[in-house]
């Protein structure tokens, strides 16, 4: 039947070959005769025959006897077809086919069988498998190490996910960082405690990872725990991270009144509390208020400190008004200078106020603004407050040449709305215009010509997010 089929144009052929040989097939479970037609058709010389043979083994002919006879074939078939047979018997699900899969993992010598087998036991595989993908996990190749990371990603069960974690204890940073994301992206929550202790441990990279993945899989229950992580995380940008991420986890808090932890954090060293204050700032709420400004009214000075940049963290406006006032009155430039930053970022924050409130918080800084970054950050800052009237607020800095080209970047950004810009057609071309003119950035200038056409504009993905796709 093969060979009569072959004498008919292709399309008409392999039709035929499925109407009259298939069904026979089908009927026929186990039988050496139609299993070796299917193993033929997967090492034909073409596509779609071999496309056809490959959908038999993934959905036509059961059993585990089968899978046997398949999976027993791979050693004779040439590498296309290996892979190829790999990713049906994958599809198929059943584990018969492991042990073959699993020869050419470990000793097959061409990538795209390797791959295929990394794949598969990504699908099939346990616990048992797990040393293997981790060592693909460790290769020098970049697709053999993609595809054990998807395969890890991918393999079932609560019990791999704690054997993930037991092999993380030993394994060295990178694998470690990369088995921490694994299991971020798993949501395997059963490993949060193993996560923690890495939050809180000497390296510092693997911490970094440890409190990334706490921010998305943690709970409540692990705040008390997250703030050693705080504590041990380095000053600066890592401490930064750490707090961010305990200020996500209480944020999810139903209550809000609930959300600082501030029991946990009376429990402290009196210089942990100190030390913490910032992550509480970062929370918010009443209960952290009162902590913080119990701090900056305090005879110490270290106190004090902590409490006003505690303010300078806050996540909300609530205190808008305070932070304008300090600024106001500070003598000290750098203290001013942090007051003034957080005042702006407050305020400029997409929440519940309306965008004529937002621009009218920007018009304030802009008044409090003694210097040229300060006004930067002002224009800057009411591209989030979407209204004409941010664009007419903004259009006069495009004659100032110090203030041009960030005025260029918040015109197109307030421009990339199209609820505010095709309502107001007129006003925002004559802006872009002179956008156009003045940026001395490609994509802002691209972006003004987009917008002018009534054009979309996509904003590039960060690269992990890319990566992750």
């Amino acid at each position: 039947m093969k060979k009569i089929c072959r004498w008919l144009p292709r399309a008409a052929g392999v039709a035929l070959f499925v109407a009259l040989c298939l069904p026979a097939i089908a009927k026929d479970e186990s039988g050496d005769e139609q299993v070796q037609m299917i193993v033929n058709l997967v090492s034909d010389r073409d596509k779609e025959m071999r496309a056809v043979g490959l959908e038999q083994i993934r959905t036509a002919v059961k059993g585990t006897a089968a899978t046997k006879q398949f999976a027993a074939e791979l050693p004779r078939l040439p590498a296309q077809s290996q892979a190829a047979l790999i990713s049906a018997l994958a599809d198929r699900g059943d584990v018969a086919a492991l042990p073959a899969i699993v020869e050419l993992l470990q000793n097959g010598k061409d990538e795209s069988v390797r791959v295929a087998a990394i794949r598969a036991v990504g699908t099939l595989g346990g616990t048992t498998e797990l040393p293997l993908l981790l060592k693909s996990l460790s290769s020098q190749n970049a697709n053999e190490k993609s595809a054990a990371r998807s395969a890890l990603r991918r393999m079932r069960g609560e019990r791999v996910t704690a054997a993930m974690a037991q092999a993380m204890k030993d394994a060295p940073p990178p694998i470690h960082i990369a088995l921490i994301e694994i299991l971020t992206n798993r949501r395997a929550l059963n490993t949060v405690g193993s996560i923690l202790a890495d939050a809180k441990g000497d390296n510092a990279e693997v911490r970094k990872a440890a409190v990334a993945a706490l921010s998305q899989l943690a709970s409540a229950e692990q705040v008390p725990e997250m703030l050693q992580a705080v504590l041990k995380a380095a000053k600066g940008a890592e401490r930064d991270e750490a707090e961010k991420a305990v200020a996500l986890v209480c944020s999810r808090i139903e209550d809000p009144e609930q959300q600082a932890p501030v029991a946990a954090w009376s429990k402290l060293a009196p210089q942990d509390r100190t030390a913490l204050l910032t992550t509480l700032g970062r929370i918010g709420g009443s209960k952290a208020s009162l902590v913080v400004h119990d701090a900056m009214k305090s005879d110490d000075a270290q106190q004090r400190e902590a409490g006003l940049k505690a303010l300078c963290n806050w996540p909300d406006a609530t205190v808008a008004d305070e932070l304008a006032a300090l600024a106001q009155k500070s003598d000290d430039p750098a203290k001013r200078a942090m007051l003034f930053n957080a005042f702006v970022r407050v305020c400029s924050q997409r929440d519940s106020r309306t965008d004529l409130e937002r621009l009218e918080r920007m018009k304030q800084a802009l008044s409090m603004a003694r210097t040229d970054e300060e006004r930067s950050l002002a224009i800057n800052r009411a591209r989030t407050a979407y209204a004409v009237e941010s664009l007419r607020f903004v259009q006069p800095y495009l004659d100032q040449p110090e203030f041009a080209q960030i005025a260029c970047e918040t015109i197109v950004e307030l421009a990339h709305h199209r609820e505010i810009r095709e309502p107001n057609k007129p006003e925002f071309d004559a802006a872009l215009d002179k956008v156009i003119k003045l940026s001395r950035d490609e994509v802002v200038v691209e972006r003004a010509n987009r917008y002018k056409k009534g054009e979309t504009w996509e904003r590039p993905k960060p690269p992990e997010a890319a990566d992750s796709e």
